[in-house]
């Protein structure tokens, strides 16, 4: 009989810990290749690689309902909100609200991938590497097209709750 693995001795305290690491916020999106629907998910798992090539990182919970699809189109868009457009949020984040995903009408697509048109940003990104650590993919994107909309004011993540963040 197998044994299930005990959590990691200090899952809970790192969870604590990193609600005050203040994070940027964003939708990532994609789509199924057999149905062409979009996917997506509120994330703040993401960061820059590198500039040279140009290039970002997400991780994507491998049980999560977009990780096949995203994997299977080989593309992302990382969509960075600003504070008013934090209703964007809710149908990505919260399971009862999934049928409200992709029904504003800001919503475009660029080729497959979906993007929330005035958004700060939206960087969009072919899959280069994948790398499974956990329970998670981290996938590697190279920036293939980049959009902004000029604004200044990125959405974050902090102590559990969304917010601004803004310099001092």
């Amino acid at each position: 009989m197998t044994q299930a693995a005990a959590p990691a001795p200090f899952a809970d305290q790192l969870k604590q810990v990193l609600r005050y690491l203040p994070a940027p916020v964003g939708i990532v999106t994609s789509f199924d290749p057999e149905t062409r629907a979009p996917v997506g998910l509120a994330m703040s798992a993401l960061m820059p690689v590198a500039l040279d090539p140009c290039s970002m990182v997400i991780a994507v919970n491998r049980s999560g309902s977009s990780h096949a699809s995203m994997l299977a189109a080989g593309r992302y868009c990382i969509n960075l909100l600003d504070p008013a457009s934090h209703g964007h949020m809710t149908p990505f984040a919260s399971f009862d609200a999934r049928d409200q995903r992709f029904t504003q009408s800001d919503w475009k697509q660029h080729g497959d991938v979906w993007y929330i048109d005035g958004a700060p940003a939206n960087i969009f990104c072919d899959v280069r590497e994948k790398l499974s650590f956990g329970t998670h993919d981290l996938l590697v994107g190279e920036v293939y097209d980049l959009r902004t909309s000029g604004g200044q004011e990125i959405l974050g993540w902090a102590n559990g709750a969304l917010g601004r963040l803004t310099p001092l």
